[in-house]
């Protein structure tokens, strides 16, 4: 399946599969799930920036909040956008190092 797939057209190929793959990490096609929320490590990451942003909340007037909650939004924003580009070049590479090894095998 994985040979015929390697035989259409990249640009094609490479649509279809960025498609894909951005469906599989929405979990449209199979739920994903996020193994690293029991790492350790990043709990304690997320406890950290928990409690500065608390504080840093804290020292700010009305205006500052507001500015403070966009930043955080746009940080948001491109953790998110980061993340899923991340996933898709990561699935696309183990697909070529999948497809290379079948195609030398033969």
């Amino acid at each position: 399946m994985i040979l015929m797939i390697v035989r259409k057209s990249k640009t094609n190929w490479g649509e279809n599969m960025t498609n894909t793959i951005i469906r599989l990490w929405h979990g449209e096609l199979e739920p994903s799930s996020y193994t690293g929320m029991n790492d350790p490590e990043l709990m304690q990451l997320e406890r950290l920036l928990q409690r500065n942003g608390n504080r840093l909340e804290e020292c700010l007037d009305e205006k500052g909040k507001a500015l403070f909650e966009k930043y955080f939004n746009c940080i948001e924003e491109y953790i998110t956008v980061l993340c899923e580009q991340s996933f898709c070049n990561g699935f696309c590479l183990g697909t070529r190092l999948a497809a290379e090894a079948l195609l030398t095998q033969e």
